[in-house]
């Protein structure tokens, strides 16, 4: 789909939120959602809440004083009309893709001070489309109590989405975005999300993006366009090549950084990583599993570890441990093959003389 067509989506979307959703503000509950999209498409969904409305937190307290099992069950249920029910309802009513599942021990879980912490999961939340995830339900919610009808308001929203996607459109746009976490405050909606996790689909909608916005730069030319430098460590003991690579020269965009630590993970054992993106650099460091050669002789222990890096680099460092030696350190821009060598302490010419002399000192004997 071009970009236009996601700004027009983006735009009516505001506009019913401002326009049809004209309700008060739900006055019951301090509302802060998080959800937590897999690969899969479903969502994982909790939603801590408070009770603020000073009615019925003195019919509780009130409640509570006389009997408290009654007092914890009209407030579970309280919560489980309101919170999840309207949820829910909201879900089911814009579409039959969607699917809400609670845990076997039921989606309330009461805290202190009225609090609770209500739980389930949206499989299809994000629905296959045209080689995209796209989100099945979005838009502004209703919060029905006592036959009214208010905004389902909350003070946050935070989504955070699969690290591996690529992120194509949020709508509205988030208050903060870090590292495929999109941050909202005080709202009443569900956003727009659609990503994808082919990197070809991403380059083809992005680079259909129109004259009036921001040239989108693919990868390879990104790649060409950045001065890249790594530094590798390798620790025989731990069996591991620490890294440490910068890519600098071009402002990335979380799909860079994303697409960068996609290429190690294929190229590389990769046993951790991270990222970020600082300026005009997007920093990668972790660890990975080399392919080692071990040899051992009468006086040295060797070890070949053999890694291939996803790119090639302008500039490469090998560093050993204090005590150990880089004896030989071959690249061709993308192969790296370090051999660090450990002599042992009681070995070497005086051991080879010791030994040459045995047969001297036995015949004097």
């Amino acid at each position: 789909m071009k970009r236009g067509a996601w700004i027009l989506i983006t735009v009516m979307l505001l506009a019913s939120f401002s326009q049809v959703y004209a309700y008060e503000n739900q006055h019951l509950f301090n509302i802060d959602i998080y959800m937590t999209i897999y690969p899969s498409g479903t969502a994982l969904v909790k939603i801590n809440t408070q009770l603020k409305d000073p009615f019925y937190l003195n019919y509780f307290e009130n409640l509570s004083q006389t009997n408290p099992e009654r007092a914890e069950k009209e407030f579970h249920d309280f919560v489980y009309s309101l919170i999840y029910g309207n949820f829910k309802r909201e879900v089911e009513k814009q579409t039959q893709e969607a699917l809400v599942v609670v845990p076997e021990e039921g989606p309330v879980k009461l805290g202190k001070n009225w609090s609770a912490v209500v739980t389930f999961k949206i499989y299809n939340y994000l629905v296959e489309k045209n080689q995209t995830l796209q989100s099945s339900v979005y838009g502004p919610m209703q919060f029905l109590f006592k036959n009214r009808v208010f905004e389902y308001s909350w003070r946050k929203l935070k989504i955070v989405l699969p690290k591996e996607a690529y992120l194509i459109n949020l709508a509205p746009k988030p208050n903060e975005l870090v590292e495929n976490v999109a941050s909202w405050e005080n709202g009443y909606y569900l956003p727009i999300v659609v990503i994808t996790f082919d990197s070809s689909v991403y380059e083809a909608i992005m680079n259909k993006t129109s004259e009036n916005t921001t040239k989108f730069v693919p990868f390879d030319e990104f790649l060409a366009k950045t001065a890249k430098t790594i530094q590798l460590y390798y620790d025989p003991l731990s069996g591991l090549v620490q890294f440490n690579a910068t890519f600098e020269g071009v402002n990335a965009t979380s799909y860079h950084e994303t697409k960068i630590r996609e290429e190690f993970t294929k190229t590389l054992d990769i046993q951790d990583i991270n990222s970020k993106i600082e300026g005009n650099k997007v920093l990668v460091w972790g660890k990975a599993k080399p392919k080692v050669d071990y040899k051992e002789s009468f006086t040295t222990k060797t070890w070949s570890a053999n890694i291939t890096l996803p790119f090639r680099f302008d500039n490469v460092s090998v560093k050993a441990p204090t005590g150990l030696e880089i004896k030989e350190h071959e690249t061709d821009g993308k192969n790296i093959i370090i051999v660090v060598e450990q002599k042992k302490g009681v070995c070497g010419p005086g051991l080879i003389l010791l030994i040459a002399l045995l047969p001297v000192l036995a015949k004097r004997r």
